[in-house]
């Protein structure tokens, strides 16, 4: 499963002066969510579900 944004703003754009206590928090829960929706995605490994053909 891929996909990109299409705009990709640069980092200091996003992180606007942003402490660093801060920004690696959010690196942190990001990889979690990434880690999460893999893991549930159609033929993840915790996935359950009945598999639609789809």
């Amino acid at each position: 499963m891929t996909w990109r944004w299409e705009y990709v703003p640069d980092e200091e754009t996003v992180a606007a002066g942003a402490p660093a206590e801060f920004l690696s928090e959010v690196e942190k829960k990001a990889d979690e969510l990434v880690r999460a929706a893999e893991a549930l995605h159609l033929h993840g490994p915790t996935f359950q579900g009945a598999d639609e053909g789809g």
